[in-house]
């Protein structure tokens, strides 16, 4: 388990990527997770604008 905090930032990633890329939870679980992302995007609009870019350069590098 110590291994796994040696870079928390980049685990941390790893699972937000996870999360929002390809989740495959109940609909309720997936539902949380959706409202509680529209709440943070709500309290930082910039972040928000950023991230959409970056997932869109991301997807059409992948494309």
């Amino acid at each position: 388990m110590a291994e796994n905090n040696k870079d928390p930032e980049k685990q941390i990633g790893v699972v937000v990527d996870c999360i929002l890329i390809d989740y495959r939870g109940d609909p309720e679980s997936r539902d949380r997770v959706v409202q509680a992302v529209l709440e943070w995007a709500e309290d930082h609009p910039d972040e928000w604008d950023e991230l959409q870019a970056r997932c869109r350069q991301r997807h059409e590098a992948l494309a």
